[in-house]
């Protein structure tokens, strides 16, 4: 950015009465306090604060919103317990105030209005979109969990508007697929791409797991499957809070297939189910398996697969097929064998303190991370994927991000709404809208 633009890109936001973002085509200093807010205090929440101050000590979080405020509380205790284990003053890392801690669906309008610099965003997926999309207005930098979006509607969202917002803003956007910011990972990627097992013919990647996930948290007795509140308090086991296991969780073995393949899929087909003695709706609507094939321009395929099924074994490869080798890339070790075989170093470092690493290095240097197009290009598959197994149809992938209307989010979404538990997904009952 030249300096004039500068000065327009200012008046501009002057004008609307706007005040720049901090850090915004600047640097922090070293010795600059990052100022973190985070919306969604549970596990993977607290688990994100904690990872930022293994990645950078000098952060203070100084604002937390959720639905309930004991989730805020043990945010708070598990939080000051892991920074004085880290050696450090735990008043000055958590630094919420009751003035600073928010209840609500609307906590994340709250948590804007304060001075942080950075807000990390780790509700149930279905709000992503619309919560990166309202801190980007309010010239805040993100952290993002994945996935950023759970259907065509936000995709398109994330693609056309959000991206180019981020950029224009100067606004750095981290997204949580973190294996790319592994460097043991980073380097079978570059073999690949360099050549190291030939031309790319095929790709297998699984993840079974031998657990059926719907949440973590305590449902009263007065609540029932059909109230918002019951499904917001299990959301891995509704798909329209989660997205379903194939884009919540799955989004990860996906990211590195096609990461390592370096294009998007033309094709899709799709099947899947589930496990019959799954309590329905107790636990929720999701699918426990589900299968998609998906072809590439240049004959690649890719053969994907997840799973989430009590009593079963867990399985995890990711292997990438060359005509000169092959490329085992897993979440430990990377090995490539055939003609020039190699294997890398164990990993030193959590990728979950990795990213971090990247989004506060961007800050301090000055520079800008947007990491949205990549992870949002994931998504995309994911979600196709997910829609084409639930369909049990073949479909050009074009059409989810071209054409699909399907939107997940409800409108006037309130709490202490009645909302009824869609039917299990089979090519019987669900149509691709």
């Amino acid at each position: 950015m030249t300096r004039n633009d500068f000065i327009k890109t200012a008046a501009l936001a002057g004008a609307a009465g706007l005040a720049m973002p901090k850090f915004s085509f600047g640097a922090a200093k070293g010795s600059d306090k990052i100022k973190i807010a985070i919306v969604g205090c549970g596990g993977r929440g607290t688990g994100a604060l904690k990872n930022m101050i293994s990645a950078d000590k000098n952060i203070e979080i100084v604002a937390a919103g959720d639905l309930y405020s004991e989730r805020i509380a043990a945010c708070a205790e598990s939080v000051k317990k892991f920074a004085k284990g880290a050696g450090l003053n735990p008043e000055e890392i958590w630094k919420v105030s009751p003035d600073t801690s928010f209840i609500g669906l609307d906590a994340i309008d709250k948590v804007l209005q304060t001075d942080a610099d950075v807000v990390a965003l780790v509700t149930p997926p279905v709000f992503r979109t619309s919560h990166i999309e309202k801190a980007l207005n309010a010239n805040k930098h993100v952290f993002a969990e994945k996935p950023i979006c759970i259907d065509c509607v936000q995709l398109r969202k994330i693609y056309d508007e959000l991206i180019p917002l981020a950029d224009k803003k100067g606004l750095n956007v981290l997204c949580g697929t973190q294996m790319r910011y592994q460097t043991a990972i980073k380097e079978a990627v570059d073999r690949v791409r360099d050549g190291q097992i030939g031309d790319i013919t095929s790709v297998v990647c699984l993840r079974y797991e031998a657990t059926y996930l719907t949440g973590w948290y305590e449902v009263p007795d007065s609540l029932e499957p059909d109230d918002v509140r019951y499904q917001l308090l299990r959301w891995l086991a509704f798909t329209w809070t989660s997205g379903d296991q194939f884009v919540e969780q799955y989004i990860h073995n996906l990211d590195l297939a096609l990461w390592a393949i370096g294009k998007l899929p033309v094709e899709v087909i799709g099947s899947g189910g589930r496990q019959t003695d799954i309590p329905y709706p107790k636990f929720g609507d999701r699918q426990s398996n589900t299968h998609a094939h998906f072809e590439f321009d240049g004959g690649i395929s890719l053969t994907a697969a997840c799973r989430q099924e009590n009593g079963t074994s867990p399985f995890s490869p990711l292997k990438v097929y060359g005509t000169k080798g092959v490329l085992d890339m897993t979440f430990g070790r990377q090995t490539i064998t055939g003609e020039k075989p190699w294997k890398s170093e164990m990993p030193k470092k959590q990728a979950l303190v990795c990213e971090h690493e990247a989004l506060f290095g961007a800050l301090r240097s000055g520079g800008h991370l947007n990491t949205m197009k990549q992870c949002a290009d994931s998504c995309f598959v994911a979600i196709a994927g997910r829609e084409a197994s639930y369909a049990g149809k073949r479909v050009k992938t074009a059409w989810f991000r071209e054409k699909s209307r399907l939107s997940l989010l409800p409108e006037n979404l309130s709490l202490d709404a009645k909302k009824p538990v869609a039917p299990i997904p089979n090519p019987t009952n669900y149509k691709l809208v």
